[in-house]
């Protein structure tokens, strides 16, 4: 073996060698604690919960009991499906007034608030009647006018004095003058705007001191709420006037209102939309179509929440079809419209 000294490039493979193989032991050595951390962790016991758990679901009686718990959950919603139709495609409408001016003028005083109950004929808004007033004081003067003329000329037409022509011109004009009157005082009376029904105020636009124009609307009279339930057509089968509903709004949680079938519309909503599809031309593909059923609120069930059921609210409508308690109310089919 020779004794010459290695050369700068042969120590440094030397050099990377070892260190190489002293970071190889290294990261074995770790490698296995983590290891043996790993096993230790595999070997801990469960949780006192886990083992309650796990002893709870091994148990006869509870398996039992769990069992006719599903078994009875699932043959009541078997059940259900067969004696109830219901639908969330359902919503509460009602009679909503639009109240307008029928003459023009100056908002002299507004006598109610938003949200406010009303009686049918109370009054709601009062116009300055005094461009009215006028006119009525003038259609009064000239009907004095045209009476006395007329009674001036009564006497004269047995005598022959004048001609059927002037006394028939005489005639008509106090049937024109009296006209006149009357339709001046109905334009007076105009200036009075009453409730149309009992209902609750709504959208009220008009304040004291606007001038509002023949038409335009100033507020509205909410009056009687019922539900408008969308049943597909295949529910229809079993659905009768008279039957019992359950209503449940989602406004108003927990909570189950009862009705009644009143009746149903004479078309589905595609009948009466306003682009009617027309299945006679192009490829047909079958849809299954929605009627509309009006369903009314019983008034003992929902005294107490007149002011919270609104119209526009969704709701969950179900029907009983075949059960003792619908078989009890339900009163035979009418004929629809």
């Amino acid at each position: 073996m020779s004794d010459t000294p290695a050369s700068p490039e042969e120590s440094n493979k030397e050099g990377f060698k070892e260190g190489f193989k002293e970071g190889f032991k290294e990261a074995k050595h770790e490698g296995g604690k983590e290891g043996e951390k790993g096993g230790q962790k595999k070997e801990e016991k469960p949780s006192p919960f886990k083992q309650k758990a796990a002893a709870l679901f091994r148990n006869r009686t509870f398996q039992v009991v769990a069992g006719i718990v599903v078994v009875g959950f699932l043959v009541y919603t078997v059940i259900h499906a067969f004696t109830h139709e219901e639908t969330d495609d359902a919503y509460t409408t009602g009679h909503i007034h639009n109240v307008a001016s029928r003459v023009s003028g100056t908002v002299l005083e507004v006598r109610v608030e938003d949200n406010q109950v009303v009686k049918e004929g109370d009054i709601l808004v009062l116009l300055d009647p005094a461009d009215y007033q006028v006119q009525v004081d003038q259609a009064r003067a000239e009907l004095k006018k045209a009476k006395a003329d007329h009674e001036r000329l009564l006497p004269l037409k047995g005598d022959d004095a004048i001609s059927q022509q002037d006394f028939d011109a005489a005639e008509s004009a106090y049937k024109v003058a009296e006209a006149k009157l009357k339709d001046a005082e109905n334009q007076l009376s105009y200036c009075t705007i009453k409730a149309p029904s009992d209902g609750r105020i709504g959208r009220k636009t008009v304040e004291t001191g606007n001038r509002v124009t023949v038409g335009g609307a100033l507020l509205a009279v909410v009056e009687d709420v019922w539900v408008v339930a969308n049943f597909k057509e295949t529910q229809l089968g079993k659905i009768r006037r008279g039957q019992p509903v359950d209503i449940a709004i989602d406004v108003i949680s927990g909570k189950t209102f009862r009705g009644h079938i009143d009746s149903w519309s004479p078309g589905t909503g595609a009948t009466f939309a306003l682009l009617p599809p027309d299945n006679a031309t192009g490829n047909f593909t079958k849809i299954v179509q929605r009627v509309p059923v009006k369903i009314r609120f019983e008034p003992d069930s929902i005294r107490g929440y007149e002011e919270q059921i609104v119209p526009g609210l969704s709701c969950t409508p179900t029907i009983a079809v075949g059960t003792k308690r619908e078989r009890e109310r339900e009163t035979p089919a009418q004929p629809q419209p």
